[in-house]
């Protein structure tokens, strides 16, 4: 039995993902359908107590219910014990190491047999698609070998720098084949070359096996690609994150009581919410009227129904905008913009807010004219869910036709009902800072730049980065403006955390990002969260929101932008290229500089320009805050 810890299983091995345990078997974490499965007969499973409620992300995922992977309890007299995360053998074949024989075996196997003086190992080579699929290597339809068994195939590897050294043979038929060419990817589909796949006439069967199905699934038009199981871009998660905002709009304290202690039953908040979405408002009352008296409280049905038609409203757990856009937003960026309005102002009332306290602090005085708010935020909430997962590319449109995507990828049997539809989810405590840049002085840095920004932030360019995950473009397409002020503000969050890790002891891995960027003209946003989060309900220690206060941000400011003036890579590292990074999204930007590890980053460290911040060598005075490093230079 192997030890994953209840967060990796939203990302980096949540369902479908591979996973290498401490023996060196290559696994397969299980699908949705069999979570919460005991392997203890008689125990007793309440998954309830496993509820998360979140209702924004609930409105913006399409489900009404989250839940927790389970932990591992081994006392077999508590309830909910010896739960276990299913896995699967993945790939299903098997190498010898010492004859090269290959062998198959199912996706249920709990060993591999061998005979005396053998030794099997998982085969190093998969095959993956665009939809997500993924299957085991086509040996047999690879080497173009007819014959019935499996038995005589053989795989070799001479140790040669590329797969053309490793060859796949049948010595029934003595057919034999070179993996050379296996792992190209439909780069040059424009130019009609096909993948060697394809000019072999072997494609995507439609195979799911973390759904415990390796049957041929339905038609799959994409291209069937060769991958190694320890490739990077085999799993990219799809997880969206909230932080949890208050309901500043009660007035009425009992009222505000009531929902408190409603918020504490999770547990049963799910499955009330889904009979009131049914009309069945009197049972989601009773429901919960049952939780309260379980924890000893007594409240009236009328004031009951009351908190329940504002927690289950779509429309009430979006906070009051009071910066409405001149153009709607996506609803990714809507969502966005819920958080800014809540951060950007002071929520100090346990009362009312028991999951976020955002304290104002003061602009250090040699930096109001760049920087306009500095908020300490000294508690947050953040739920993290995970819906889904792409393979070889990042999906540049993760939440269309949600949720039913992320059901038909998760479950062998989705949910059909409302009251079954579930996503896994966890919840983490932290701390942060809050930074507002000054509108005014964005404006008036695009407008003296206008003609530089033009011709740094090219059409081609601005369209790429459009596309990047998580970036949230406008909906109208990728103006100039919008793209100077994101690449502004992510590049600055970049250049901030890079020097947060020396001053307030946590790693880089440790502190994220989250971006608030929009360039409405009547409700811009440029705002930065940084922050940490864990899953101690205690939440964090307190450096972040230390280092906010005004004494110690302005030195660490001036620390970040004099740091990012310099780079080991330039000039190279400046020079516009048209493009570097993965998705050619990133300008002056490496990891000599400003990249991240990449769980600190919202977008996988695509997004990025420090010449924004502060010019190039060659043309210092083109940046957001080129004066200030003047000023810094100088002193």
């Amino acid at each position: 039995m192997e030890n994953i810890r209840i967060g990796q299983l939203i990302t980096p091995f949540g369902p479908g993902a591979l996973y290498t345990d401490s023996k060196g078997t290559s696994l397969i974490i299980g699908g949705l359908d069999h979570w919460y499965k005991s392997d203890h007969q008689t125990g007793e499973i309440h998954i309830d107590e496993f509820s998360i409620f979140e209702p924004r992300l609930s409105v913006l995922l399409g489900v009404d219910r989250f839940r927790k992977p389970a932990d591992f309890r081994l006392d077999r007299t508590n309830q909910n014990a010896r739960i276990t995360t299913p896995v699967l053998r993945f790939p299903t074949w098997y190498r010898e190491v010492y004859t090269g024989r290959l062998k198959q075996v199912n996706l249920e196997s709990m060993i591999v047999n061998a005979q005396r003086n053998e030794r099997w190992v998982p085969v190093r080579f998969i095959s993956a698609c665009k939809a997500g699929h993924l299957g085991d290597f086509p040996w047999k339809q690879w080497v173009g070998c007819k014959c019935q068994s499996n038995g005589n195939l053989y795989l070799h590897d001479a140790g040669g720098a590329d797969l053309a050294s490793v060859w796949v043979e049948c010595r029934t038929c003595n057919r034999r084949k070179s993996l050379a060419g296996v792992t190209w990817l439909d780069g040059e589909k424009e130019a009609g070359k096909q993948s060697a796949f394809q000019s072999s006439g072997i494609v995507c069967q439609g195979y799911r096996p973390w759904l415990g199905d390796l049957r041929r699934g339905e038609g799959c038009q994409e291209p069937l690609v060769g991958a190694l199981i320890n490739q990077s871009n085999l799993y990219f998660a799809k997880v969206m994150s909230s932080i949890s905002l208050p309901d500043l709009s009660i007035e009425d304290e009992s009222v505000a009581n009531l929902k408190n202690d409603i918020e504490k039953c999770e547990h049963k908040i799910a499955t009330a919410k889904a009979l009131w979405r049914i009309g069945d408002k009197n049972d989601a009352i009773l429901i919960i009227d049952s939780a309260l008296k379980e924890n000893g409280i007594e409240a009236e049905q009328n004031k009951i129904e009351s908190v329940l038609e504002r927690l289950f409203s779509d429309s009430s757990v979006l906070t009051e905008r009071n910066n409405m856009p001149e153009q709607p937003d996506a609803p990714d960026l809507a969502f966005r913009r819920d958080e800014f309005n809540i951060l950007r102002t002071s929520v100090n009332d346990d009362l009312r807010s028991r999951d976020l306290r955002v304290i104002p602090s003061e602009v250090p005085d040699n930096l109001v004219r760049w920087i306009g708010k500095v908020h300490l935020v000294e508690r947050l909430r953040e739920t993290r869910a995970f819906y889904g997962f792409s393979r070889l590319v990042p999906d540049e449109h993760p939440l269309d036709d949600m949720p039913e995507n992320a059901l038909k990828q998760l479950f062998l049997h989705p949910p059909q009902q409302n009251i079954e539809k579930w996503l896994p989810a966890i919840t983490v405590f932290g701390e942060g800072i809050y930074i507002e840049l000054a509108e005014v002085e964005i404006n008036a840095w695009i407008h003296a730049n206008y003609e530089w920004l033009v011709h740094r932030l090219n059409e081609a360019f601005r369209v790429r980065l459009a596309n990047v995950y998580q970036v949230y473009s406008p909906q109208k397409g990728p103006s100039m403006e919008w793209a100077a002020r994101y690449l502004l503000v992510h590049s600055l969050s970049h250049i901030l955390i890079n020097q947060l890790v020396f001053e307030a002891g946590y790693s880089s891995a440790s502190l994220k990002e989250r971006l608030y960027v929009s360039s409405d003209r009547r409700a811009p946003m440029a705002g930065i969260l940084i922050y940490t989060a864990a899953g101690d309900s205690e939440g964090t220690l307190g450096g972040l929101v230390r280092i906010g206060h005004k004494d110690r941000l302005g030195p660490v400011i001036r620390k970040a932008v004099s740091r990012a003036s310099w780079c080991s890579a330039d000039p190279v590292c400046s020079e516009n290229l048209g493009g570097q990074g993965t998705r050619l999204a990133n300008l002056a930007a490496c990891h000599a500089c400003i990249m991240l590890p990449e769980t600190a980053c919202e977008t996988m460290n695509n997004g990025l320009d420090r010449a924004i911040v502060i010019g190039t060598p060659d043309e210092r005075e083109h940046g957001f805050m080129s004066e200030l490093l003047s000023e810094i230079s100088a002193a």
